[in-house]
């Protein structure tokens, strides 16, 4: 599990989004071009502020997102290449790449070419780069520039245990930004429903659930989120999946932790028997 300041923080607790952010820190110090490719709302401009704020760059980190230049005309160029130089000594991240056009990119590739830029890009596509240039919106050169230094950024459906943990921190969230009573955990069950719906929101859907879920229990004072309290649509949800052993053990790693290391917390957290966090934290340690 990742936890950093509030600004950067990254939860990891599933092994495929620790190899994401294990690729993000060896990357970070690189004065290299760094990609990110995931479905939209995994979590790509989390990580690539986690990026920042580990590459020790003295600049600050400049967003581009490629809606505010999708079409290409004088005034979209122009807050290009202001954003070029506000990101100067810093970093500047360019969001939603299949949104960028030919001319947007062609003027990136030619401030690059022409070492008029000091500053550290980070791209952010929810598309392959093959893709993109087989369909004729990526330049070949663009594609040759930012596909080495490369980081998967996994679905949420595959990443067990950050659902789990992701469904806890944007409890605390709530419990503190609403500054009201509310539930404080999470039924098992209602875990386990959680767990098994396919996500195709992501974690911004998996905010919106939690924070819903929160909501309507703490107008009716109650103190755990059970089956129940989940939107419908998530509860009739039929193309529900299977927890695998790797995410499973996984899970146990990850309620330990939150449990303050009492495996009968953690247990309770979960709805399974001690044993089952001992056994697959034996596991998960070799």
């Amino acid at each position: 599990m990742v936890h950093l300041a509030a600004a950067t923080a990254v939860i990891a607790c599933s092994g495929a989004m620790v190899k994401a952010v294990t690729l993000a820190k060896r990357f970070a110090s690189l004065p290299r071009p760094i990609l990110l490719v995931g479905e939209t709302g995994t979590g790509k401009s989390v990580l690539a502020r986690f990026i920042h704020s580990q590459s020790g760059r003295a600049g600050s980190l400049v967003v581009a997102a490629g809606s505010e230049v999708a079409e290409p005309s004088v005034e979209a160029l122009d807050g290009l290449h202001k954003a070029l130089e506000r990101a100067r000594t810093g970093t500047l991240f360019l969001d939603q790449l299949p949104l960028w056009p030919r001319a947007a990119q062609t003027a990136i590739l030619r401030a690059v070419e022409e070492e008029s830029q000091a500053c550290r890009f980070i791209v952010a596509s929810d598309r392959s780069l093959n893709e993109l240039v087989d369909e004729g919106r990526l330049i070949a050169a663009f594609r040759w520039w930012i596909g080495h230094f490369v980081i998967d950024v996994p679905p949420l459906r595959e990443r067990f245990a950050d659902i789990a943990a992701l469904s806890y921190h944007f409890l605390d969230s709530a419990r503190h930004e609403f500054s009201e009573p509310g539930p404080a955990f999470i039924d098992p069950k209602a875990l386990n429903r959680l767990l098994t719906y396919h996500w195709p929101g992501n974690v911004r859907e998996l905010r919106g659930v939690v924070e819903w879920s929160w909501l309507r229990l703490a107008a009716e004072r109650g103190e755990r989120i059970g089956v129940a309290d989940l939107p419908p649509y998530v509860l009739a949800d039929g193309s529900r999946g299977r927890l695998n052993l790797a995410g499973r053990r996984d899970l146990s790693v990850w309620a330990f932790e939150r449990a303050g290391h009492d495996r009968k917390r953690a247990a309770e957290l979960l709805g399974v028997h001690p044993n089952t966090i001992d056994n697959h934290r034996r596991v998960a340690a070799r």
